[in-house]
């Protein structure tokens, strides 16, 4: 028996690889399936079955395209319907991969569809659950992301207990819980950033598990909740119904655009993301351009601020222009139009279009008079520790909430490193907001500079 667990960080999402004998199954795999075959064709195994937790909402599957390339079912729970081949399966089905068997557990909660996989070893011990965005480390799926139904949060909620209190928890407590999804993700509140554990440490750990009742559990879960992302019901659909296949949407996409037709696109207002760092943006990027920098949460930064059916334009360092491609493929971006041929160092010369963000340490933050100081970090975040004063707007509320910012005021916009206060320096100033300042050591560096106050 071999087991691989494949975290894709920009996602915050972990897929699994089970072999046993000549046989293996892919859980949840993304919609890039390269890293899949690279490993199907290493270990030499037949592809049984693509194993799905769930509709995902905050990624695109693999599932279409694994099924396809290896001529293997796509298997979901029970009561499960698709415009695409599929089998639907009753709790406490098994199959069979070699030696060993996978259980089917119905978990409904997060989603009325949710299944968790018990793998049976050799010997017909449990080992390990696949329990997709029912339980997490630390934390529980959230239970408001159903789609295509009439139930309120309420009702999942108290699926979601009888799932965990009553199927999960009665489970041996040596089992090894393999969730499919760690810190970062917005399908939970408060997830751990380790992403497996067992089930007596969760027993012990996690919050979720050790309620009295399930009106202490209902309370807990339904307490600040906040709004799912938009993006998150049309990608749930996407994976229900179907999709373009990658090489199509990549046939479409990486596409190098000259200069002029570039700049011609940028007078029309086109959306316009430079996927640089956020130094070489800061330094220098074309007016008008948004960064969300390849080197962080791009890919669901980008879903949460832009409309997945926006018309997009790349500039990204020569190289990766397909990386930035893909990973926008992931959470469901299809109308990337190309990139910028060159990147930037293309239109690098062209002064009247290039712009910057002024950039201040965390110890000059002094000297900065008369600027109000925006903190984009999470809510959670915020509450935990902030610098006395400052105000809490986060990167993803940033465009609801643009009217709270005056064009003749100055501000001084701060996350914890860097990365997400250029992302909201760039839609401020995209949004006629010129007068920012940009933290860039963030509050990491205030932490070490004792002559400011926190709260």
């Amino acid at each position: 028996m071999y087991i691989k667990q494949i975290y894709t960080g920009c996602l915050s999402q972990a897929s699994y690889y089970i072999e046993s004998g000549n046989e293996c199954v892919i859980i949840d795999p993304i919609r890039d399936i390269d890293i899949y075959v690279d490993l199907l064709n290493k270990r030499d195994k037949k592809l049984l079955y693509v194993l799905e937790t769930h509709f995902h909402a905050d990624f695109i599957s693999g599932h279409l395209e694994l099924s396809k390339k290896y001529s293997c079912p796509i298997v979901y729970g029970p009561n499960v319907s698709t415009q695409y081949n599929s089998l639907s399966l009753n709790d406490n089905d098994l199959l069979n991969i070699g030696n060993i068997y996978l259980q089917v557990i119905h978990t409904p909660g997060h989603t009325l569809e949710s299944v968790c996989y018990l793998l049976l070893d050799e010997n017909k011990k449990q080992h390990s659950l696949y329990t997709g965005d029912t339980l997490f480390i630390g934390d529980v799926g959230r239970p408001d992301l159903a789609i295509n139904n009439n139930l309120t949060s309420k009702d999942l909620s108290d699926m979601l207990y009888n799932s965990l209190y009553n199927k999960i928890m009665t489970l041996n407590d040596d089992i090894i819980i393999y969730p499919a999804h760690g810190s970062g993700t917005q399908c939970g509140k408060n997830l751990s950033s380790e992403t497996f554990s067992t089930l007596k440490n969760q027993k012990m750990s996690n919050y979720a598990l050790n309620f009295k009742n399930i009106e202490e559990f209902n309370n807990s879960m339904l307490q600040d909740l906040p709004t799912a992302p938009s993006y998150f019901k049309e990608s749930a659909l996407i994976n229900k119904n179907g999709y373009k296949s990658q090489s199509k949407i990549l046939s479409d996409s990486l596409k190098a655009i000259d200069k002029k037709t570039f700049l011609k696109y940028h007078k029309e207002n086109y959306f316009i993301l430079d996927t640089r760092n956020q130094k070489s943006f800061a330094d220098y990027h074309l007016v008008g351009s948004v960064n969300i920098g390849l080197n962080g949460k791009y890919a669901v930064s980008a879903a949460n601020l832009m409309d997945i059916k926006t018309k997009i334009l790349i500039i990204s360092d020569t190289g990766y222009e397909k990386e930035s491609i893909i990973r926008l493929n992931r959470v469901g971006f299809e109308n990337i139009l190309g990139f910028l041929s060159g990147g930037f160092d293309s239109i690098k010369n062209d002064l009247l279009l290039i712009d910057s963000i002024q950039q201040k340490r965390a110890k000059e933050l002094h000297l900065l008079d008369n600027y109000e100081v925006i903190d984009v970090r999470n809510k959670s975040e915020f509450q935990a520790q902030h610098l006395a004063g400052s105000i809490n707007c986060p990167l993803y509320d940033i465009l609801n909430n643009k009217d709270m910012f005056n064009t003749n005021k100055k501000y001084a916009i701060h996350c914890l490193t860097g990365y997400r206060s250029t992302i909201a320096s760039s839609l401020l100033k995209k949004n006629n907001i010129k007068n920012i300042v940009n933290i860039s050591d963030g509050f990491n560096g205030m932490s070490k500079n004792s002559n400011l106050i926190f709260k």
